[in-house]
């Protein structure tokens, strides 16, 4: 009798019988033991590909496309907030971008914002200080295309600091802004302004700006060349003409003054009289624009894009007929959450509104 495949088998069977013992104790299945050797993926880093996934590993691509699994519940919440607030800036950034061009004025340059269109004549909405220097005047859009411009005279804005220029052009896809109101903008609340920096490095594309900031003070009534609403935006010279934003994307000041001024002495009202020391240092610190509604008082004509029309706190002189024939509400939610940030700023402008006028 040949003992030795005996003795083999008898081994063997013990050994698997072992084996079957541990699993059955440690609560394990055949098919989970295999499964352990398997990469296990993270749990904190799970992903969802955007296609089936491929059987053959040689197959796979590097680059899948791939996105996170959608949280759920409260947290769900919170990132879609989150995100809600990056979008909202990154739109403003784009809304900007396309109603602004640059005026080429002489040997230097300002900024402007695309108000109208009427066939193939665009309007573009700038400060008169920008077109002092020149003659003639040409206008560069978003595209880089470059227009010669000429100069609307038919509006004079005695006593504010705006001037019209208009050029011509086949391109039906340039953007206009939205007209909005500065009475949908209080102190502490964001702001977003644009233009071309003078002083901006050539290297980097066009020179264009985008700058976000809060709302600085707005004055019972407007400093010379109707100067009313100031910010803490980061404007530098260049950026004379172009746009400033509220949290809907409509346009409710031009810009037209930095904050600490070389020169000069511009804080002074319009009806010659002087600020209080605790205001006038807050109006060194800001940079001012001039509200959308001293354009549409004195051009109605261009004011075809309209959003809200019942401007509050804001002195014109005289009151515009426009303005109050037409009092149809915005379409678009202006109103934002008030920080802790806000809440300071307000109490700053309250604080430095309240001293007594000189």
């Amino acid at each position: 009798m040949n003992w030795f495949p005996l003795a083999f088998f008898t081994c063997t069977a013990g050994l698997l019988t072992g084996v079957a013992v541990q699993l059955h104790n440690r609560g394990f299945s055949a098919t989970e033991l295999v499964r352990t050797d398997l990469w296990q993926q993270p749990q904190a880093s799970i992903f969802q590909l955007g296609k089936p996934p491929v059987k053959s590993p040689a197959a796979q691509p590097l680059n899948l496309p791939a996105k996170p699994l959608k949280p759920s519940g409260q947290n769900q919440g919170a990132s879609q907030r989150l995100r809600a607030g990056d979008l909202s800036e990154k739109a403003m950034l784009q809304t900007a971008r396309s109603i602004t061009v640059k005026v080429l004025s002489g040997d230097s340059w300002g900024s402007g914002t695309i108000v109208e269109r009427q066939e193939q004549v665009y309007t573009v909405l700038t400060n008169d200080h920008v077109l002092q220097s020149a003659k003639t005047y040409r206008i560069q859009t978003p595209d880089g295309q470059i227009y010669s411009a000429t100069r609307y005279l038919a509006t004079q804005f005695t006593g504010k600091d705006l001037a019209i220029l208009q050029f011509k052009s086949t391109n039906p896809d340039y953007k206009i802004g939205v007209l909005g109101s500065s009475s949908t903008v209080k102190e502490g609340d964001q702001v977003y302004a644009a233009g071309f920096p003078v002083e901006a490095n050539k290297s980097s594309g066009a020179g264009w700006k985008f700058t976000t900031g809060r709302v600085s003070l707005i004055p019972e009534k407007s400093l010379e060349d109707g100067y009313q609403l100031g910010y803490n935006n980061q404007i530098e010279k260049g950026m004379s003409g172009g746009p400033v934003l509220n949290w809907a994307g409509e346009v409710v000041a031009v810009n037209g003054m930095h904050a600490y001024p070389l020169w000069g002495d511009p804080y002074v009202f319009q009806d010659g009289s002087k600020p209080c020391e605790p205001m006038r240092q807050l109006m060194v610190r800001s940079s001012w624009g001039i509200p959308i509604e001293n354009f549409l008082q004195l051009a109605p004509q261009f004011s075809t894009k309209k959003a809200e029309k019942t401007p509050k706190n804001i002195s014109l002189d005289p009151p515009s007929q426009l303005l109050s024939q037409q009092s149809h509400k915005s379409d678009l939610t202006v109103s934002q959450p008030v920080s802790n940030t806000a809440k300071l700023m307000r109490q700053q402008a309250a604080a430095a509104k309240s001293c007594t006028q000189l």
